[in-house]
């Protein structure tokens, strides 16, 4: 089963707060196989990714950013490919109804090592810094601009 524990304890009342909402993969039974769930961020790219597009942003400390804060699959559908839809459904998402409404350049997440090389696959980067190798969870960021 899908973290259900997140699901029945945090994930509703995180939506009903405002904190961050959830979106889910269901079967035709309606049974939830794997979950994104988002939330408002930022993310610190001084020194280590110029904006060439937008000079005058990189003299911000923070760029406006969404978080996949929670990203899972049930283990009896990993590889199927539901993790890859779900990260596309959310950029699209953000796109779409973020940035096109407030400003939003990044979507970013705290990935663990062994999601690294998911994240790579679906064109996001690693934070090259010290202070992010030397963690236990990496920052990783996609940048919006671009994107086909």
């Amino acid at each position: 089963m899908v973290s259900i524990q997140f699901q029945q304890k945090q994930a509703k009342q995180f939506q009903q707060s405002s904190i961050a909402q959830t979106y889910v993969a269901v079967t035709g039974d309606k049974i939830i196989i794997g979950f994104v769930t988002l939330t408002c961020s930022e993310i610190d790219l001084q020194n280590g990714y110029d904006l060439a597009d937008c000079s005058h942003a990189n003299n911000y400390e923070f760029l406006p950013a969404v978080k996949i804060a929670r990203l899972a699959v049930d283990n009896r559908y990993r590889n199927s490919g539901i993790c890859s839809t779900l990260v596309d459904y959310a950029v699209a998402l953000i796109q779409d109804r973020v940035a096109e409404n407030v400003g939003c350049r990044f979507v970013v997440t705290d990935a663990k090592s062994e999601a690294v090389s998911f994240y790579q696959k679906q064109v996001f980067v690693l934070l090259d810094s010290e202070g992010n190798q030397a963690t236990e969870h990496y920052l990783m960021f996609l940048d919006l601009v671009g994107l086909a």
